[in-house]
């Protein structure tokens, strides 16, 4: 862990953005997983794969995320479902902002999955205060299983 140089709050040591003030954090971890070209300045996700069981795909995203990032995120929703995973976990920790369409997006995604396996499928972690609010008002919350951080959803999963 470390702390934010503007504000104090204490981040992860591979966030890039304070999850507090939005203040850009240097990067000091390699990115590993997935590999996509990313604008590096406002978004970083970092993809690994578990073998559980159940098989499961935990994304980490810090930044930004905006409407010309979904497309992004499908490619990954996309070659995780060819890897047979049944479970993904998105740590939504350092994410300070979330527009409507990658919003939209995993609302879509999570249905898919629901629909596919019967049962929640896509959990999100460590949902900021600001990703959760717009969440709420847009009567989001309902569609994910949401846990207060990455290793209580690691727990709960058994992973």
């Amino acid at each position: 862990m470390r702390k934010c140089g503007k504000c104090g709050k204490r981040t992860r040591d591979n966030a890039k953005f304070c999850p507090n003030c939005g203040e850009s954090l240097p990067q000091i971890k390699v990115e590993e997983g997935i590999d996509k070209e990313i604008d590096e300045a406002t978004l970083h996700i970092d993809t690994e794969i578990r073998e559980g069981p159940p098989r499961t795909a935990i994304i980490v995203m810090d930044g930004t995320v905006e409407a010309k990032d979904a497309r992004l995120l499908r490619t990954i929703f996309r070659e995780i479902d060819e890897k047979e995973v049944k479970n993904v976990v998105l740590d939504l920790e350092n994410v300070v902002y979330m527009s409507s369409a990658p919003l939209g997006l995993l609302v879509s995604y999570a249905t898919e999955k629901k629909q596919k396996e019967g049962t929640y499928c896509v959990f999100l972690a460590g949902v900021s205060q600001a990703v959760g609010g717009t969440m709420s008002v847009l009567g989001l919350v309902p569609f994910f299983a949401i846990f207060p951080n990455l290793d209580s959803a690691i727990a709960t999963l058994g992973l």
